[in-house]
């Protein structure tokens, strides 16, 4: 599996499988040093994809869905041994926790694809020139590794974003062929586009959101990210 080496500066959360096993998620590296019971409680969004619009909520007083996950977290015994925990239903709503950055809440419209939804497995190489809320920008997605005839065999997606005359490169690992745009919409409200990216490969995935309002021109790491494990 390969991400960018980069710290990511935010945190990514979702319901789901917490056994720290093959088949569920794995803890976010901002909180890999602590307890869940000192995951922060403070700052969380939740993201919801909704008719249409990305829907973003402070959870400012709401933590009962944080507490369902930090229950799943095992726990070790007294010989070092993680014990599975009560695993909860899958939910589609995400949590997203970036203490540099106040999002926007409320309904955000999303790019809708000429499929007709927000949602687009793209083209490797392919040079797409979009507009959202009449800020055009264009997005292309590329695998880091080559056969001699230029097929992708490897790891290493890298999505080239750009908008106002600057070039984003965000290297976010995993099989490019897999990757897949879930949702893109302004809801950091700085006016340009922000991604919600799902790469799978080997088994495993991850889910990353990409914060306009953190990138910087050149190569960047991902807001946050939400990976699962593989074989």
């Amino acid at each position: 599996m390969a991400v960018a080496a980069e710290r990511e500066a935010g945190a990514l959360l979702q319901s789901g499988e917490w056994r720290q096993d093959v088949g569920s998620y794995g803890v976010p590296q901002q909180f890999e040093k602590l307890k869940p019971a000192k995951w922060p409680k403070d700052l969380w969004y939740s993201l919801k994809v909704k008719d249409g619009a990305l829907h973003v909520q402070a959870q400012k007083s709401n933590i009962d869905w944080l507490n369902t996950i930090v229950r799943q977290i095992p726990v070790a015994d007294d010989q070092g041994i993680l014990e599975p925990r009560e695993s909860e239903e899958y939910d589609p709503t995400m949590y997203l926790r970036v203490p540099a950055v106040v999002l926007k809440e409320g309904p955000h419209p999303l790019y809708i694809f000429k499929n007709g939804t927000p949602t687009l497995l793209p083209e490797l190489d392919y040079q797409y020139q979009l507009v959202l809320d009449k800020t055009p920008f264009k997005m292309r997605v590329q695998n880091g590794l080559k056969g001699k005839n230029g097929e992708p065999y490897g790891e290493g997606a890298t999505y080239f974003i750009e908008y106002d005359g600057k070039k984003f490169e965000y290297p976010l690992g995993y099989y490019g062929w897999a990757s897949k745009v879930m949702g893109i919409a302004d809801i950091d409200g700085d006016g340009f586009p922000d991604f919600i990216i799902y790469i799978d490969g080997s088994n495993s995935g991850a889910t990353f959101i990409l914060l306009s309002s953190l990138a910087k021109p050149g190569k960047n790491s991902a807001t946050a990210s939400l990976h699962s494990w593989g074989c």
